[in-house]
């Protein structure tokens, strides 16, 4: 397991590197350019020895894509992991993806076989940056706002039964065109939160904008 500086989990192991989001940001591409894990960052690759990892006894909470989209995984690599996850239910499983949920992809594989074993220790997040990245509707237990790009309406939230939690983060590094979020952005995701009691996790990316209003709620895998 690789030890990060993510401020919501403890690791990450990535048994599926590359993406086809193109996102201008992506610090995983930048990544990938520098040590040249696989060849094409747009053709992810799976690496099922690197499920050997999830064996460690000391319980940690996991995220298991930070190098790709799981909504871009092959439905049996989905299936793959989610047997190695069955196998080590010490841990927390943590995934993200920009992609509608379906039953031809990794998501769709390891959402479905979440609900037929009740597993309460695998938790799966929707990306977004952008106001007209969430419709409501999703069905996701979190949301992961980073980098946040402008005002974001969450006001739909509260008709929403699945999202538990919302984090927040501001764009990271020097890319040209850079954005830096506004404090009333953030306050009226906040104000949309708590309506719809949902928990808030801001990042340290947003400490400085924040000031005294920086909050981070306890996150969902850790109660």
């Amino acid at each position: 397991m690789k030890q990060t500086k993510i401020d919501w989990c403890d690791c990450t192991i990535n048994p599926v590197v590359g993406c086809k989001n193109g996102c201008p940001y992506c610090y995983a591409r930048k990544i990938n350019n520098r040590f040249h894990f696989i060849k094409d960052w747009n053709e992810p690759q799976f690496f099922p020895e690197r499920l050997e990892q999830l064996k460690s006894k000391k319980p940690k909470s996991i995220f298991m894509d930070s190098m790709s989209d799981v909504g871009w995984w092959e439905a049996k690599w989905g299936y793959e992991v989610f047997k190695a996850m069955s196998k080590n239910p010490q841990h927390n499983y943590i995934f993200l993806t920009k992609c509608k949920s379906g039953l031809n992809n990794g998501i769709g594989t390891i959402w479905t076989l979440r609900s037929i074993d009740k597993c309460r220790n695998i938790f799966i997040g929707m990306s977004l940056t952008r106001d007209d990245d969430f419709n409501g509707l999703e069905q996701y237990d979190f949301l992961s706002i980073e980098p946040i790009l402008e005002h974001i309406n969450l006001s739909s939230l509260k008709y929403n039964l699945y999202v538990k939690q919302v984090i927040i983060g501001a764009e990271t590094g020097n890319r040209k065109g850079k954005v830096i979020p506004k404090k009333e952005w953030i306050d009226d995701i906040v104000k949309q939160c708590d309506k719809a009691k949902v928990r808030i996790f801001m990042k340290e990316s947003l400490r400085d904008i924040m000031g005294e209003d920086f909050r981070q709620d306890k996150l969902i895998w850790e109660v």
